[in-house]
């Protein structure tokens, strides 16, 4: 006995098939690329915030250590550490120099 349900599909059949199940897969798969994306520019947002948190601590730290070599306290530590001396300038000795203060 032979039967005569065969399954026969037309080329233009096969291409909606086909066309259908990418349309699905591409419908799937856009969110989840989406998400991927989504997560990865979080990811690249908060390595720049810790990277500029980072930036302005070491901004604050120079500033600080600027702010101290500018100060009298700087001043005294290079003389102990270079065991400098400290004597009187005679100001008949001196010769003066003008200068600009234009910055």
């Amino acid at each position: 006995m032979k039967t005569g349900n065969k399954f026969n599909l037309t080329t233009m059949s096969k291409a909606g098939t086909i066309a259908l199940i990418m349309f699905m897969f591409f419908t799937l798969m856009i969110p989840l690329y989406q998400i991927g994306e989504n997560h990865a520019y979080r990811m690249r947002i908060a390595q720049t915030k810790s990277s500029i948190m980072e930036l302005e601590e070491i901004e604050r730290t120079l500033e600080s250590e600027i702010s101290y070599a500018r100060s009298p306290e700087a001043l005294i530590d290079k003389v102990v550490e270079y065991n400098l001396e400290y004597s009187e300038i005679n100001p008949s000795s001196t010769v003066r120099i003008a200068r600009s203060t234009t910055r």
